[in-house]
């Protein structure tokens, strides 16, 4: 009766600090194998109260025994209360052995004295759980009850990793329990078994063992045909990433997406979620690992119950919202959640700690960011156990005060963080580590300790994006996007089709009633000619009725027919603007893959003038790529609202160059929608124009003014001046003569819209640009 994989509940059910950290340690790996709705049989609360009702309404019977048996495990297992909870589990399993025994129940006695173990040793007294745990195996194997001592080789295994922490005692009761599945029968038991001692590798930083025993777990799930394979995935994926291998983790983890949603298994797709977003912020891509770490946020605050992944996707909401100037809305989100959703343990505790950490030192309120850092450090210390966010919070406050200049400070939690067991924690974030111990030891004049951890560095960051893993990535996201994508059109043909059909089978219907009408009204005719000839003039005022009736009727399948067709043309119409924008979406997914490829191509490039040219190509991509992103994000398929479209043109240029800070910008956008046809050259002029700024008018992180005014003329006649406050243009430099790509783009396409360009240095440079549309409707823009 008892269910041998409600382990996994009580690892998730482990009180504070202990069940926090052995989460942590034990990864998403673990956190998926918990949550698989086939491993046990939760009891709700509601189940629970009329477990109550039943045993307060039954005899010294079966029914008795099975609800004592049922209450005890939902107070072992149930979070909350610990104490007062499990001492309720005790009582009620062993008035369930006395009544076992009573009623000779042998098998049921063994499951309530197996629920014991775990409670005793639960409740701190391991002594006596062993001794019962003992007895409990030497008393199933007197009366062959191979089920329960499986079970309970199972559950006790659990009890020493997480508990005792006994983990060679752990292994050995590991392979017990998969060997007793094994001669009972229960193949999926028995690698159940092997998946819970993979995880235990992947705990102690055994990675390769690790991703062979879950690789081995993979194939054995296949030969069952079980179809939830998503948990294993997901376990594949997580050690891949520590490995560094995100072409295999990326992989594994759209995977497990694919499982999920193919089995509507949806009950673990926060963890799942979760995987994905830490898989792609180590990659460096921020916006998709935004996207999947909000999902997973969302889906955990579903819940209702505090959880470390809940409080760990805020905080990467938190820093998302910082990078974008948000940081109040940052600081909100935090202390919104916090006081919806309190914090139970240490590791919350620490997490959330970071999250005010990262706000306040945004706000320059550096005394309140260290508190807000040391907080999370020690949280992370009090939990116990060495795993990521203990590595992480370290790098944290080793980067915070390296920016403070504070050097000795950051080298000492820096050193800190590299000290924890690199193979359990990210090759990516070691990675990053080594850099900035290379930027300290420098400054400490500590060149040759400075150069070591710079090789370092630079031997992990090749063995992570490497040409070849690189291109792997990119065709493995555009292989899932483009799969979505064919799904998504073939359920829309389908239903069409459905549509169509039914439309079909509707005017097939209609023909043959007016058939059968058209027979029924000619025997009526016969029959009428037979009448006597006093009914003639009935006859013929009936025939001129009918008439009538029969020219209403055909007015009226007229006007039926030609609605149909109106509504089929509205549905055409919806159908082309559909398809519209969607090309669109493709246009801007395919230029966004260029931008990745320039990126990762000036990865590897060591000439500061290539580097440059790499990216200032990858900016005009940008611009040309925001035209398709605002295109199909909107109503209008054709026109582009230029206030949005030069300030996110702006906002980028200042952010990829790192100049929120030193320069200010000014804007003042007439409310105009331009056609696309003009909305392009314009954005290009613009982001030339605002780059050659931005590179060579403010030197030295000098600051200064960035203005630009678009104003409308007269109807179809629209002036763009864009301005700095800089250093001007070099004196031997003539711009009407200039032949740099920069001046020549913006002669070039100033000349493909027909326009006047002017130039002048007054206080700095200003570029004005005077078109109308009419020159341009006389003669059509040529792409560049």
């Amino acid at each position: 009766m008892a269910e041998s994989a409600a382990i996994f509940r009580f690892i998730r059910q482990l009180p504070g600090p202990e069940r926090g950290a052995r989460l942590l340690l034990c990864g998403l790996a673990l956190a998926a194998l918990a949550a698989r709705p086939a491993d046990a049989q939760n009891i709700t609360r509601k189940m629970a109260s009329q477990l109550l009702v039943q045993l307060n309404n039954s005899g010294p019977d079966t029914n008795r025994l099975h609800a004592l048996i049922e209450l005890g495990k939902f107070q072992v297992y149930k979070a909350g209360e610990v104490t007062r909870d499990l001492d309720s589990a005790i009582t009620y399993l062993k008035q369930a052995n006395e009544l076992s025994n009573a009623l000779h129940r042998v098998n049921d006695q063994h499951d309530a004295q197996s629920l014991l173990v775990v409670a005793y040793i639960e409740r701190g007294n391991v002594k006596l759980g062993k001794a019962l745990f003992a007895n409990l195996i030497d008393d199933c194997r007197r009366t062959s009850d191979l089920q329960t001592e499986a079970e309970a080789t199972l559950r006790f295994a659990t009890c020493t990793r997480y508990i005792i922490k006994n983990y060679p005692e752990t292994f050995a009761y590991y392979r017990q329990a998969a060997a007793l599945y094994k001669k009972l029968g229960n193949q999926p038991k028995e690698v159940q078994v092997m998946e819970q001692a993979a995880s235990l590798h992947m705990d102690f930083g055994e990675l390769d063992v690790a991703e062979q025993a879950f690789t081995d777990v993979l194939r054995r799930y296949k030969q069952l045909k079980y179809p939830k394979l998503h948990y294993t995935y997901n376990s594949l994926a997580s050690v891949n990433r520590l490995k560094g291998n995100f072409d295999k983790g990326l992989f594994y983890a759209l995977q497990c997406l694919e499982s999920m949603n193919r089995t509507q298994d949806t009950l673990s797709a926060a963890v799942f979620y979760g995987t994905l977003a830490q898989m792609y912020m180590e990659l460096g891509h921020q916006s998709e690992s935004i996207y999947w770490y909000r999902k997973s946020f969302e889906q955990w605050r579903q819940e209702k119950l505090p959880n470390f992944s809940l409080y760990n996707a805020a905080s990467q909401l938190v820093r998302d919202l910082i990078a974008h100037r948000k940081t109040y809305e940052a600081l909100g989100l935090i202390t919104n959640l916090v006081q919806e959703i309190p914090t139970i343990n240490n590791i919350q505790n620490g997490c959330v700690a970071q999250s005010y950490a990262y706000c306040y030192d945004d706000l320059k309120k550096y005394d309140l960011a260290e508190r807000y850092y040391l907080q999370a450090v020690a949280h992370y210390k009090k939990s116990g156990g060495d795993f990521e966010m203990s590595q992480k919070v370290q790098q944290d406050v080793g980067k915070f005060y390296l920016a403070r200049n504070d050097v000795r400070k950051a080298g000492f939690y820096l050193r800190k963080a590299l000290s924890y067991n690199p193979q359990k924690n990210s090759l990516s974030t070691v990675k990053d580590i080594h850099y900035m111990l290379f930027k300290v030891d420098s400054i400490e004049g500590n060149y040759l300790s400075a150069i070591d951890h710079f090789r370092q560095h630079k031997a992990l960051n090749d063995s992570i994006f490497t040409v070849t893993k690189t291109r792997k990535l990119a065709e493995l996201e555009v292989r899932y996007a483009t799969a979505k994508k064919v799904q998504q059109i073939q359920q829309q043909q389908n239903e069409l089709a459905r549509a169509q059909t039914t439309r079909n089978g509707i005017l097939s219907g209609t023909v043959l009633l007016l058939g059968l009408l058209g027979l029924s009204y000619s025997q009526y005719r016969l029959k009428r000619r037979s009448n006597q000839l006093l009914e003639a003039k009935q006859l013929e005022i009936n025939r001129k009725n009918e008439s009538l009736e029969r020219i209403l009727a055909e007015k009226e399948i007229l006007i039926r027919d030609k609605d149909s067709l109106l509504d089929e043309k509205e549905g055409l119409l919806d159908e082309k603007e559909w398809m519209i924008k969607e090309i669109h979406h493709r246009v801007k997914n395919n230029l966004q893959i260029i931008s990745s490829l320039l990126h990762s191509q000036g990865v590897y490039l060591k000439d500061k003038a290539a580097l440059s040219a790499i990216r200032e190509s990858q900016n005009r991509v940008h611009v040309m790529a925001l035209i398709h992103q605002k295109l199909y994000q909107s109503e209008r398929l054709s026109t582009i609202s230029m206030r949005a479209y030069i300030a996110d043109i702006v906002e980028y240029l200042l952010t990829t160059f790192a100049r929120q800070d030193t320069v200010q910008k000014q804007l003042a956008i007439a409310p105009v929608d331009l056609d696309v046809t003009l909305a392009v050259p314009l954005g290009l002029i613009i982001n030339e124009v605002i780059t050659n700024s931005l590179k060579y008018a403010f030197p030295g992180q000098q600051s200064g003014l960035i203005r630009i005014d678009f104003v409308v003329l007269d109807k179809k006649t629209y002036r763009l001046v864009m301005a700095d406050d800089g250093v001007g243009l070099p004196p031997d430099l003539n711009p009407n003569r200039s032949r740099t790509l920069g001046m020549s783009l913006i002669r070039g396409l100033s000349k493909q819209l027909g326009g006047n360009l002017q130039i002048s240095q007054a206080n700095g440079v200003q570029i004005s640009l005077t078109f109308a549309e009419e020159k341009i409707e006389q003669q059509p823009i040529v792409g560049v």
